[in-house]
């Protein structure tokens, strides 16, 4: 799980300028994240729940009982899927001047700090928490 560092957009000179928020992410054991929202519906019983629960079982959770508690059944299931807290650094952001030619898009200031330097690498291995 080494990231990206952008090498797409630095070719088409997207104008690097920072990482998003730094923040956990659940990792289970297929190498795969385990996002946050995908977390909330299960606990809501959201549209779209039964996927992320379909995710955990196959990996070896129990099934969701009827009566059972949505959030204390998700805390249980990712232990037993044997998932694991991973600190994310936060994804590179990139963003681009918009104009009908270059001199337009040269003219645009983008309200943020100075431009930084592309990252040349990957970070290095993410920090389980």
């Amino acid at each position: 799980m080494p990231g990206h560092v952008g090498t797409i957009y630095a070719a088409t000179n997207a104008v690097y300028v920072s990482r998003a928020t730094a923040r956990t992410v659940k990792v289970l054991p297929d190498g795969t994240v385990f996002h946050e929202r995908a977390a909330q519906k299960i606990r809501r019983q959201e549209q779209g729940h039964q996927y992320a629960e379909a995710q955990l079982i196959a990996l070896g959770a129990p099934v969701l009982r009827a009566g059972c508690d949505p959030a204390v059944w998700l805390r249980d299931a990712l232990a037993a899927v044997g998932a694991r807290n991973v600190r994310h650094r936060g994804a590179h952001r990139y963003v681009w001047r918009l104009g009908r030619n270059q001199r337009e898009r040269e003219q645009i200031k983008l309200g943020l700090p100075t431009q930084r330097p592309y990252p040349k690498q990957a970070a290095p291995e993410p920090i389980g928490v």
